[in-house]
């Protein structure tokens, strides 16, 4: 990201959208890759830490995160969940502080392991105009700003990887949660964003992307072996 031209930090969601709406203005939800270069640009920042998105409410076995809440916060207050195990592993410790849920979603990428256990765990993004979606919809048409992402959370889930190290960016990975309607799997490192897949059928018909770490051969083979583990461990 090229060094921003103007900083903007509104005070509540109305003058954060209303900013929003002005050509060149982004939302600054964590800012881990602001100023990575020197080269100005015209983009203005807009600041959403003071709209107070940064809670975590729990009800029943479902939870509701502010998009501003940092990713180290997720990795503390669900430890021994695939959520919080997934956030361990999303970023470097000192970006984890900087982080956010709602920068996570915006970015999509399509090896995010937070994503992944997101979409597992039948999350829905709420965005400042009201209007709920479920993530995988989000994903293929980002709009709007995102307020806050709702989630079910259970101790059923499971978990599988392939790096070329034990802690590298796993070249394929898999995050599994069984729901009342099944299991619901998602996997990252097959295509531009993580893919959501209810059975092993649904995995082998992935046609995985090919790049320096791995063909769509060994992609598609990761992801079948890695989702029968997964399945396996649920069943």
């Amino acid at each position: 990201m090229p060094l921003l031209a103007g900083y903007h930090r509104p005070e509540t969601l109305d003058e954060a959208v209303a900013l929003l709406s002005q050509p060149q203005h982004i939302p600054l939800a964590g800012g881990t890759v602001i100023n990575a270069d020197r080269h100005r640009s015209g983009y203005v920042g807009v600041d959403l830490q003071s709209l107070g998105l940064n809670n975590i409410q729990f009800e029943g076995s479902s939870a509701s995160i502010g998009a501003m809440v940092r990713v180290a916060d997720i990795e503390h207050t669900f430890p021994h969940d695939l959520l919080g195990v997934a956030a361990r592993r999303e970023l470097p410790s000192t970006l984890r502080t900087i982080g956010t849920i709602g920068g996570a979603v915006a970015a999509a990428g399509q090896e995010s392991l937070l994503l992944a256990a997101l979409l597992a765990s039948s999350a829905t993004v709420t965005t400042a105009d009201g209007k709920s979606t479920p993530l995988d919809e989000f994903l293929r048409s980002p709009s709007g700003l995102i307020t806050t992402v709702e989630l079910h959370t259970s101790t059923d889930w499971a978990f599988e990887h392939t790096g070329r190290t034990p802690m590298d960016t796993p070249i394929v990975a898999v995050a599994g949660r069984r729901s009342s309607s099944g299991p619901i799997l998602a996997i990252t490192g097959v295509s531009s964003v993580p893919e959501l897949a209810r059975s092993l059928d649904e995995v082998e018909q992935l046609i995985p992307f090919s790049d320096f770490r791995g063909s769509s051969e060994y992609r598609h083979h990761l992801a079948v072996k890695l989702s029968q583990r997964v399945l396996g461990a649920l069943s």
